[in-house]
C-alpha cells in the first residue's frame, strides 16, 4: 500500500472519528500502537538508554 492510498484513508478515519466525537480515544489508540512498534523494534541486546538529568 502506497502513501498516496495511505493518506486519504487517515483522513477518512480522522473525519470520522471527529464527527462521532471519539477522536480522544482513536489518538490514544494510535499512541499505544506507536508504542508496541517501538518496543517489538528494539533490539534485545542494547540495554536501557540513559536518560540525562536536568534542574
Amino acid at each position: 500500500m502506497g502513501i498516496e492510498k495511505l493518506i486519504p484513508v487517515a483522513l477518512a478515519l480522522a473525519v470520522t472519528a471527529a464527527a462521532s466525537g471519539r477522536l480522544p480515544q482513536v489518538i490514544r489508540q494510535v499512541q499505544i500502537a506507536q508504542y508496541k512498534l517501538l518496543k517489538e523494534s528494539q533490539s534485545s541486546k542494547w540495554g536501557q538508554a540513559m536518560l540525562l538529568r536536568y534542574k
